[in-house]
């Protein structure tokens, strides 16, 4: 979507009519929805004082149309699943995924920074936001038969040492998990085999591994 065709929603975002605004999200195509949200997500990143009318704005388009999967790719840091993750849950889209069967927490945890907290942040979202929907999307599996947890462990692309505030909120979010799901301990052997291959089966990684399958694998 060029920056004339964003235009349309451009000037139904200008009048402020939410239902013009709910239209021309509607009317879109699936490359321009991604340009609809990236831009309101930029929009927000760019201005402070309206960050949350950009996210209300976000949410308001997904509670009448769909979020486009393309973009799921792309939730891979903080500042963007924070942005994004509200908006999902209002809308009851966070369990939505792409064709691998991978969520926005899938992509999430498996790309961000260990600087970014992003454990400590679900944690939180969690405690607080108490939505079961939430809940249910971290126990969900992609079509590996994979956790959004289980490709933290196998995906994401640190293998030191947690902060004690990141792997707190680790164990707390394994807890959560149980509670929805049982363990698959057979993907034990299929992460370790993954990280070997890649040369990423540090002691760390080895002891999250155990951490999360009870030293069954």
């Amino acid at each position: 979507m060029s920056k004339n065709s964003l235009t349309p929603f451009l000037l139904a975002l200008k009048s402020a009519d939410i239902t013009k605004i709910q239209a021309m999200y509607c009317q879109s195509t699936t490359e321009g929805k991604v340009e609809v949200l990236k831009f309101l997500f930029q929009s927000a990143q760019n201005n402070d004082a309206l960050y949350g009318h950009y996210q209300d704005i976000a949410t308001l388009c997904l509670q009448v149309g769909e979020f486009p999967t393309p973009l799921l790719g792309a939730i891979n840091s903080l500042e963007k699943f924070s942005f994004f993750s509200s908006p999902l849950i209002l809308s009851s889209q966070i369990m939505c995924s792409n064709q691998q069967g991978n969520t926005i927490l899938h992509v999430f945890l498996s790309t961000v920074a260990a600087s970014e907290n992003g454990l400590n942040y679900l944690k939180t979202l969690l405690l607080f936001e108490s939505r079961e929907i939430l809940q249910n999307a971290l126990s969900h599996r992609n079509d590996k038969q994979l956790t959004p947890l289980e490709c933290y462990l196998a995906f994401n692309a640190n293998i030191d040492a947690l902060a004690i505030q990141e792997l707190s909120a680790l164990l707390g979010l394994i807890e959560v998990e149980r509670r929805q799901t049982d363990i698959q301990a057979s993907n034990a052997k299929v992460i370790e085999s993954h990280l070997r291959q890649q040369n990423r089966l540090s002691d760390y990684k080895q002891f999250l591994l155990a951490t999360y399958y009870k030293s069954n694998h």
